[in-house]
C-alpha cells in the first residue's frame, strides 16, 4: 500500500489534493487540527469514489504533538512508511507591519513554516530507509514570490516553504544525494485571482499528477 499524507487536508486546496492522491492509488492520510467532521467528509468522499482514506489528528505547529502522531502511525504499520508528504497547512494572520503584534508574526510561521519541518524530519529518514522513492510537496503563495499588503509573516512563512523545498531538490554535490534515493521535492506557487479557486485546485491537482507518476 502506498501512503501519502496531506496536512490541512480535510478543507479547500487539502481536500482537493487528498481527493487527487486516492484517485491514483494512494491511501491517504488526511491531517486536521480541529475541525473532524470537515475531516471525515473529505474521507467519506474518497471512499465513495473506492478510495482508502484515514485520519490523523495533530497540530503541525506543535513539534511534540506532530511527532507523537507519527510516530504512532508509523508503529500501527511497521511494513509501510508515508511515501508522499503535501504541505498543505498554513494560516493568515494579515496586518500592516506597523500594527502586528509578536503573536500573529510567530504564529503564521510556526504553522505555516515550522510545520513543514515539524512534518517532515519524522518521515525523512523512513522515506530514505525504504529506498523506494518518496516525494515532498510544500503549497506555496505568490506571497512568498512577490509579497501583498499586509502579508508580511505570510509571505516571509511562504517564501520559506520555497526556499527549502529548493534546497532538498538541488542539493549540492558535498550534500547528502537526496535524488539517489529516488526523494524530490517541489514548492507549488498558488495565487488567487477573483473566483479562480477552482482552476487553481485543477491545476495543483494536474501538477501532482506529474510530480508523482
Amino acid at each position: 500500500m502506498k501512503y501519502a499524507l496531506v496536512t490541512g487536508g480535510s478543507r479547500g486546496i487539502g481536500r482537493a489534493v487528498s481527493i487527487k492522491l486516492a484517485s491514483m492509488g494512494y491511501s491517504v492520510i488526511v491531517n486536521y487540527v480541529s475541525n473532524e467532521a470537515k475531516a471525515l467528509e473529505t474521507i467519506a468522499a474518497i471512499k465513495g469514489n473506492g478510495g482508502s482514506a484515514e485520519p490523523l489528528k495533530f497540530d503541525v505547529g506543535n513539534a511534540e504533538e506532530t511527532e507523537s502522531a507519527l510516530k504512532g502511525w508509523q508503529e500501527a504499520h511497521p511494513d509501510d512508511y508515508i511515501q508522499v508528504l503535501v504541505n498543505n497547512a498554513g494560516i493568515r494572520k494579515d496586518q500592516i507591519m506597523v500594527f502586528m503584534k509578536p503573536e500573529e508574526w510567530h504564529k503564521v510561521l510556526n504553522i505555516t513554516l515550522d510545520g513543514f519541518y515539524n512534518v517532515l524530519k519524522p518521515l525523512i529518514l523512513p522515506m530514505v530507509q525504504a529506498r523506494a522513492g518518496g516525494r515532498i510537496v510544500a503549497i506555496s503563495s505568490i506571497s512568498g514570490v512577490i509579497g501583498n499588503r499586509g502579508q508580511t509573516n505570510y509571505s516571509a512563512a511562504k517564501a520559506g516553504l520555497i526556499g527549502a523545498a529548493a534546497l532538498i531538490l538541488v542539493t549540492p554535490e558535498n550534500f547528502t544525494d537526496w535524488k539517489s534515493w529516488g526523494i524530490c521535492a517541489a514548492a507549488f506557487v498558488a495565487a488567487f485571482w477573483g473566483n479562480a479557486h477552482p482552476i487553481l485546485i485543477i491545476v495543483i491537482s494536474a501538477a501532482l499528477g506529474i510530480l508523482l507518476y
